[in-house]
């Protein structure tokens, strides 16, 4: 079967979907008889399937499809299917990559994502009916914080529902860790160049696993490849820092910030990153620091923001 007509016969399985999900599904298999690997075979009979209600057979061809080719399609509908079982996390991890394969379905994407997170939100607000209502309290108005993006006080509240609770830890480490993907999205990488040299590929693959495949394990893989054939490779540096943060490897992380800036003191990648990971361990004062030191070499608004809300929590200890 020739390019061309796999093509025409997937263009009349989609039109059979609408009305007549049957048909559909024998042209999907026709083509993939004969061509096995067909992504969008793949996809259009895992949809297919998610229309009769089979998710167990569809995530089996959505599954073998990303085996094969990662695609906006199959990632969204592995979100949804994870969503449907309740595994919020996952969800969210799916759509996340989807967005970084295709920014233009961003909007929609932010929109599925949100009704995941109001699920969890959910989830957690009704499990919480076994503790006591001091942490309830605390649990649900760091939630309410998160939503209203104040992720700060959010990781306050649920710190100190720990500390007042152990019994609370499984629960209130999911949201921690939302807030900690929010956060690890806000530390500065920068994007390596487009050449043909070994470190520069490797550059890319290390991003690749750590932005798009969202495999941080197998990043830093690379990324200590990278410093064995270049201790001083301030980018890739810089990006070890990013991932021992989402190891919660926090004082290791702030050292490779702290190296970039050895190499160079007007490295804003890493001067920001420092900053940012000593708010995360409430170390404000040398953080705020660190931020007076970026507005010398970069005035932005942003970095504002997080100045004057460390001012303000400094004025709330006094």
């Amino acid at each position: 079967m020739n390019s061309t007509d796999s093509k025409e016969k997937i263009n009349k399985a989609l039109y059979y979907m609408q009305n007549d999900t049957l048909k559909a599904i024998e042209i999907f298999d026709e083509i993939l008889e004969k061509e096995p690997e067909n992504i969008d075979a793949l996809n259009g009979k895992g949809s297919t399937l998610m229309k009769l209600n089979l998710i167990d057979e569809a995530e089996k061809y959505f599954d073998r499809s990303i085996s094969i080719k990662k695609t906006s399609s199959a990632l969204i509908n592995k979100g949804i299917i994870n969503k449907n079982k309740k595994e919020y996390q996952k969800s969210l991890n799916y759509f996340d990559e989807a967005i970084q394969l295709n920014p233009q379905l961003t909007t929609i994407i932010t929109l599925l994502k949100n009704e995941v997170i109001s699920l969890l939100d959910e989830e957690v607000k009704f499990d919480l009916d076994n503790f006591q209502p001091e942490i309830i309290e605390l649990i649900e108005e760091g939630i309410e914080y998160k939503n209203s993006k104040r992720l700060w006080d959010a990781l306050e509240c649920y710190k100190k529902a720990i500390l007042l609770d152990k019994s609370c830890i499984n629960y209130v480490q999911i949201l921690i860790k939302e807030i900690k993907i929010i956060l690890f999205h806000e530390l500065k990488i920068k994007t390596p160049k487009f050449e043909n040299t070994q470190i520069d590929q490797l550059k890319i693959k290390s991003l690749r696993l750590l932005l798009v495949e969202e495999n941080p394990e197998q990043s830093l893989k690379i990324i200590n490849e990278i410093l064995k054939k270049d201790s001083d490779e301030i980018d890739t540096i810089n990006e070890k820092g990013c991932v021992l943060f989402l190891f919660d490897k926090y004082e290791k992380s702030i050292k490779c910030f702290d190296k970039c800036l050895k190499l160079d003191a007007d490295y804003c990648y890493a001067l920001f990153n420092k900053a940012l990971v000593l708010r995360m361990i409430n170390k404000l004062e040398e953080s705020l620091k660190c931020f007076d030191e970026l507005l010398k070499i970069k005035n932005d608004s942003s970095i504002k923001a997080y100045q004057l809300e460390i001012l303000d929590k400094l004025h709330q200890r006094s």
